[in-house]
C-alpha cells in the first residue's frame, strides 16, 4: 500500500484508516506514536504496574480488530483520533479495575483478619476491597459527568488531562484560539465539578 512507505507523514486518522485495511506499517505508527499516552492513561486508572501494562496490550489489540469502526465525525461532533483511542484504553482500564475489586471482595479473609505474611511480603497492605469499589465508582461518576458535557469542553478536557497536552497543543490539536481553549478548560471544569459534587463525588 501507498502507505507503507510513508506511514511516519501521515496523520493519526489516515493511519488507524490503514490499519483498518490490516496495513500492519499503519498500525505499527499508530503504536509509536501513542502508546506512551495511552499508557499514560491506564496508569492513571490503575496505578503503575502490570495491570496497566495489560491493559494497553488489550486496547492495542482492540484497536486493530476494532479501526474499521473509527469514524471521525459522529451526529455531526467530530470525533479525534486521539480520543477514540482514549475511550478504549479507559473502558478497558475500567473493566480491569472492576474485575480486581471483584477479585479482592472475594479474597477477603472471613474472619477480617489481615495475614501479617502478606503484608510483610508486600511492604504495603494491599488496597482493600471497598476503597478499589470506591476508585472504580467514581471513575464512573467521572466518566459520565465528561459524556454530559458539550463537545468543546469535553474535548478540550479529554486533550489537556487525559493525552497531557499544554493549553497551546489543545488549542492547535482543536484548531481554536488559545483565549477559548484556556475558557473551555476552565469552564468544563467547573460544569464536572459540579456534576461530581451532585453525585457525591469529591472533585
Amino acid at each position: 500500500m501507498m502507505l507503507d512507505t510513508r506511514a511516519d507523514t501521515c496523520s493519526l486518522e489516515a493511519l488507524i484508516a490503514g490499519a483498518a485495511q490490516g496495513d500492519h506499517a499503519c498500525f505499527a505508527e499508530v503504536y509509536e506514536r501513542t502508546h506512551m499516552h495511552l499508557f499514560g492513561v491506564a496508569v492513571r486508572i490503575l496505578g503503575q504496574g502490570q495491570a496497566a501494562e495489560d491493559v494497553r496490550q488489550e486496547a492495542y489489540v482492540s484497536i486493530w480488530k476494532s479501526a474499521g469502526g473509527y469514524r471521525s465525525e459522529v451526529g455531526g461532533q467530530t470525533i479525534e483520533a486521539m480520543t477514540w483511542l482514549i475511550a478504549i484504553v479507559r473502558n478497558k482500564a475500567l473493566d480491569a479495575l472492576r474485575a480486581r475489586t471483584r477479585r479482592r471482595e472475594s479474597e477477603l479473609p472471613e474472619s477480617g483478619d489481615v495475614d501479617e505474611d502478606d503484608l510483610q511480603s508486600n511492604g504495603n497492605p494491599a488496597p482493600s476491597a471497598m476503597h478499589l469499589l470506591e476508585q472504580a465508582s467514581q471513575a464512573l461518576h467521572i466518566e459520565g459527568c465528561m459524556n454530559a458535557l458539550d463537545g468543546s469542553y469535553r474535548q478540550s478536557l479529554a486533550l489537556a488531562y487525559y493525552q497531557g497536552l499544554s493549553h497551546t497543543e489543545v488549542a492547535a490539536q482543536m484548531g481554536a484560539p488559545l483565549g477559548s481553549v484556556k475558557a473551555w478548560i476552565r469552564r468544563g471544569l467547573e460544569k464536572l465539578k459540579g456534576c461530581l459534587a451532585a453525585q457525591g463525588v469529591v472533585a
